[in-house]
């Protein structure tokens, strides 16, 4: 038995004690231990001792009271574990019986939702259903569905997209399940198979959610958007320890890191309409380093969805010009990133683009970006629609006022270092006038040629 299997007993059993109504526990009645032989107060302090011994230093970070799962206040609450008697069996809300039941059952029997078996952890169902390979997703597919998702059979839980909570959007999806349950999404099978490979401590009976969450660090984050003490996340390569409490893009990054635009006013900037950049650099956790603990320069990251291994990301200063590599041309951007940082130019954070669980949207592209929504759901890896996307921060020919919405003739053939001679169209376009996929020039890693094959080659991502 694991270490945080023998810890998850523990809890079990020390809450179970703890329970209210502490004159009908389950444990008078069945545990042997307690039939004449121990007091409820002995108990605690021998399960406290036992418990203590079971857990490695690397468990002890934090506490489960000061988590989102844990909280007495918004907790976990499955009512039929939660309600008065007869309805339920009274347990406080935040108690771990919520959901790990210590004998694949209370009181004899298996509350609902019910699985039919004793599940790994002693949690009341199957972590993560390793059949499913791709979308779409069910709640029995994922324990964490079982709360994530509305309708459901445990506790409705209410989790909008980061565009919303940190980005100034409207509504939209209300649910992770069904976040990722959109056009583009995390992969769960490939997340664990890539987990499993990678740290020590993710097992084949781990569930996926948590290669990014801790449920039991995990804080309400949603709910303080501006303050990044209340992290939801922990490194997959310190799962231990929250991540980006006080590890923020401006810790990483200072002033290299601006903030976008968050209401359409573009006035106040992300996370959540924060009064200034400072401010918004501050309550910003460091995203590039956490994703960067998975997509690294040399990772190898199969993708079931695309049929392909992911394209590897190098954010630091001989990577992509979106991360710490210098600024070597034009870049023709629009407010807040049209001033350079001290003499610089900016490092983004990976969330300024991508939404973390999915998104209408191909490659999980955010739906609002830069204090504005995209005029269009942009559906296709291969199509002019990802200028939807770039003409939020960067200038197409309507803001040269020379131009149309998302036409980009200027800043590939007019800006005084245009990379590309106007009069060798059919070097690169099929015909005069033909605009050519974003997405041939753009994208992580991405190097191109000028068109006159002078030998000048520029970093276009």
């Amino acid at each position: 038995m694991s270490h945080i299997q023998r810890l998850t007993l523990c809890h079990v059993w020390y809450f179970a004690i703890l329970r209210q109504n502490t004159a009908n526990l389950p444990h008078k009645r069945n545990c042997p231990m307690s039939r004449g032989l121990l007091t409820s107060k002995f108990m605690l302090l021998l399960l406290s001792a036992i418990c203590w011994l079971q857990v490695p230093s690397s468990l002890m970070a934090g506490t489960y009271f000061d988590s989102a799962h844990g909280s007495s206040s918004y907790g976990v609450f499955r009512p039929i574990i939660g309600n008065t008697p007869p309805s339920g069996f009274g347990y406080s809300r935040g108690n771990c019986a919520h959901c790990h039941e210590q004998h694949g059952s209370i009181n004899g029997s298996e509350p609902a939702p019910s699985t039919g078996r004793p599940s790994p952890y002693a949690l009341f169902a199957k972590n993560f259903n390793t059949s499913t390979t791709t979308t779409p997703y069910y709640e029995a597919d994922n324990f964490c569905f079982f709360c994530h998702n509305n309708p459901t059979s445990a506790q409705a839980v209410v989790n909008n997209d980061y565009s919303q909570n940190f980005g100034c959007a409207g509504q939209a999806t209300t649910t992770i399940m069904a976040a990722m349950n959109q056009l583009s999404y995390h992969n769960l099978y490939d997340i664990g198979l890539y987990s499993q490979s990678t740290f020590p401590w993710y097992t084949a009976q781990s569930n996926p959610c948590n290669a990014c969450h801790n449920p039991h660090l995990a804080k309400q984050n949603w709910a303080n958007p501006k303050d990044p003490t209340f992290s939801a996340l922990s490194k997959p390569s310190d799962h231990f320890n929250l991540w980006g409490t006080t590890e923020t893009m401006d810790s990483s990054y200072n002033s290299k890191y601006q903030p976008p635009f968050c209401s359409n006013n573009l006035t106040d900037v992300e996370p959540a309409a924060s009064v200034d950049a400072t401010t918004g650099r501050t309550a910003t956790p460091d995203y590039v380093a956490f994703c960067t603990t998975c997509h690294t320069p040399t990772a190898t990251i199969s993708s079931t969805t695309l049929n392909r291994n992911l394209k590897t990301i190098d954010w630091g200063l001989t990577g992509d010009k979106h991360g710490l590599r210098a600024m070597n041309g034009s870049v023709s951007a629009l407010p807040p990133f049209d001033v350079p940082s001290s003499g610089t130019d900016f490092v983004l954070s990976c969330l300024n683009c991508h939404e973390a669980h999915g998104s209408e949207n191909v490659m999980l592209l955010r739906r609002r970006a830069n204090g504005s929504d995209l005029s269009a759901t942009i559906t296709s890896l291969t199509t002019t629609d990802w200028g939807l996307l770039c003409l939020k921060c960067h200038k197409d020919d309507l803001a040269f006022g020379t131009g149309n919405a998302n036409q980009w003739e200027n800043v590939h053939h007019k800006v005084s270092d245009a990379p590309y001679l106007q009069m060798q169209c059919m070097r690169c376009h099929s015909g005069p006038g033909n605009p050519i996929n974003c997405e041939t020039c753009h994208f992580h890693g991405a190097v191109a040629t000028k068109a006159d094959k002078s030998g000048v080659y520029r970093i276009t991502f």
